[in-house]
């Protein structure tokens, strides 16, 4: 199993601007067996100009399937779409869950 941390970044600082795109984004993530666990807005810090504007925490089954994906057709037509709103992309990839004790 996958889990994948995505830093999204917007292009022109409007919130919620690349929403519509990441919609169809992660439907099609779903059709490769993909989960969405959780899409959040972070807090803003007055300190750090360079926050993301959505940070989503997504779970897959192994490589090969995020490698469908990234490679899928439909998601790859969208290309375009994607640069008009997202200026950058940050993506974190584990197979390793920690388990701390309580």
């Amino acid at each position: 199993m996958l889990y994948i941390t995505v830093k999204l970044y917007g292009k022109n600082g409007i919130p919620g601007e690349f929403r519509e795109y990441e919609a169809m984004a992660l439907k099609i993530f779903r059709q490769h067996a993909g989960e969405v666990l959780v899409a959040y807005v972070p807090v803003r810090d007055p300190e750090n100009a360079d926050i993301p504007d959505e940070i989503q925490i997504l779970r897959i089954e192994n490589r090969a399937r995020l490698d469908e994906f990234m490679q899928d057709p439909e998601r790859k037509k969208m290309a375009t779409d994607r640069e008009r709103v997202i200026r950058k992309t940050e993506l974190y990839i584990s197979e390793e869950i920690i388990n701390y004790p309580e």
